[in-house]
């Protein structure tokens, strides 16, 4: 049985755990606002709200796409479509997308006043450039985005004197007209609400993460599955500093970790650098651990977590652990170090001291929210004297596995200047193998390769290797 609340009403339901929350409001609530679509999380026109009740008994609330997401994982939630938001009066959101002509069919108008609600009940700062971030799995056809960006700018300048701490603002989103009446009860009403007890996963289960790539490939196949939900382990959701090491937990969604306090103090770019991996429908829910599972060549935050020498815990039954570094984690294509019954439990990524560099390059037919041809990390240490005392390069999209290049010892000592990155890039070259496929020939990701490797040097010896 699946207990939550869906808008304004309690559910209760028998339905597959497997069944996409889209699939439930369409078909079984028939709720018509959250439209049907891509069904690959990539347009938006899904979008609903999922809050979470937080440790501090306040609730917290992701902008998701409803086409990806299991039932069982929004157990003991609320869920927010388009028609928990009522339309007369007009929300705040909705004025205002109505008063900057930001709509035109309406298809994806829905998407757009979740995405745009959902930051402002969540958004730690509430500023433009984050609203623009919060809508980036939007899609629209017809209406043109600068419209939409008026609204959300017009948003931010009617929250701007809100509390800073998300659970802090409730009773400005009330009064603005952001969110009804209703929402005041809801932390009440999901205290109450008797979730089903968290499932153990086992020999006989599927994990379940994010699932924003599972439920892409066999959606059918996890219908009739016994499936653990990730998302329900607590001892799993944690980002802490321990010995000069940072220590995430398997079940922390991207979006999290890329927020995180601690990641940007120690890992500035990552902020940046995560948004190329995907929208925010999909980073709120898919994990660091599975994008490492997934065992994809070109998985960008795999990619990332090689160059900054990450490792793992892997846990097994009866609470069995073992350590994994991450460069030897991968057997084969999509083979990994994981036998049945394991799941990756912690990543563990060293903090970096000082002289110490790092930079992530991509390129894909989109700039943003696409998956790459070809991606690399490299992270870069320096000793007084301006010598390379350590050196990893990682690249996606170049062979089976996600690669670290091999042999990197003989480049220390020597100074990061050109010749260093053009010797670096033959280096990288040798080692690649690529294949054609949809994204390329391998003659071109092969020259992408070696230009990613500049592309390196400008970031990180500008003056050397002008």
């Amino acid at each position: 049985m699946t207990n939550f609340l869906l808008n304004d009403r309690l559910v209760s339901t028998e339905e597959s755990a497997g069944m996409t929350l889209l699939e439930f409001i369409r078909g079984v609530a028939c709720l018509s606002g959250t439209k049907d679509a891509c069904r690959e999380g990539e347009c938006g026109a899904c979008t609903v709200l999922v809050g979470s009740r937080a440790a501090d008994g306040t609730v917290a609330y992701k902008a998701c796409a409803s086409c990806l997401l299991p039932l069982g994982d929004i157990d003991g939630c609320h869920v927010v479509t388009v028609e928990g938001l009522g339309s007369e009066p007009l929300t705040l959101v909705q004025r205002l997308l109505v008063e900057h002509s930001a709509s035109q069919c309406g298809f994806c108008t829905p998407g757009i006043v979740l995405s745009l609600t959902g930051f402002a009940l969540a958004s730690p700062d509430l500023s433009y450039d984050a609203a623009v971030d919060a809508l980036d799995g939007n899609i629209c056809r017809c209406t043109g985005y600068a419209s939409i960006r008026n609204a959300a700018r017009a948003l931010c300048e009617a929250l701007a004197g809100a509390a800073k701490h998300p659970g802090q603002r409730q009773e400005v989103l009330l009064a603005t007209g952001v969110v009804p009446a209703y929402f005041r009860g809801i932390p009440g009403r999901l205290a109450e609400l008797k979730a089903a007890p968290v499932a153990a996963c086992g020999k006989n289960t599927i994990a379940v993460a994010g699932g924003t790539d599972l439920f892409v490939q066999k959606p059918e196949q996890l219908m009739g599955s016994d499936l653990c939900f990730l998302s329900k382990r607590r001892d799993l959701d944690y980002i802490r500093e321990d010995k000069g090491l940072l220590l995430v937990g398997g079940a922390v969604a991207i979006e999290d970790f890329r927020n995180s306090a601690v990641v940007q103090r120690h890992f500035p770019a990552l902020a940046g650098d995560l948004l190329l991996h995907s929208s925010a429908i999909l980073r709120n829910k898919a994990t660091l651990a599975g994008n490492i599972v997934n065992a994809s060549p070109i998985g960008d935050a795999t990619i990332i977590l090689l160059a900054l020498n990450a490792s793992l815990t892997i846990t097994g039954e009866g609470g069995r652990k073992r350590e994994v570094p991450l460069d030897k984690f991968y057997l084969g294509y999509k083979k990994t170090d994981l036998a049945c019954g394991e799941l990756v439990s912690e990543i563990a990524i060293p903090l970096p001291s000082e002289g110490v560099r790092y930079n992530f390059e991509k390129v894909s037919n989109r700039t943003t929210l696409d998956i790459a041809a070809v991606n690399s990390a490299l992270l870069l240490a320096t000793g007084s004297d301006g010598a390379v005392t350590g050196l990893r390069v990682s690249a996606g999209g170049v062979g089976p596995v996600p690669m670290l290049l091999p042999g990197i010892e003989k480049f220390h000592g020597r100074k990061p200047d050109a010749s260093f990155f053009q010797d670096l890039s033959k280096a990288a070259l040798a080692a690649a193998a690529p294949i054609d496929d949809i994204r390329g020939s391998a003659e071109y990701k092969r020259l992408l390769l070696g230009q990613l490797m500049l592309a390196h040097a400008r970031a990180l010896a500008p003056v050397e290797a002008a």
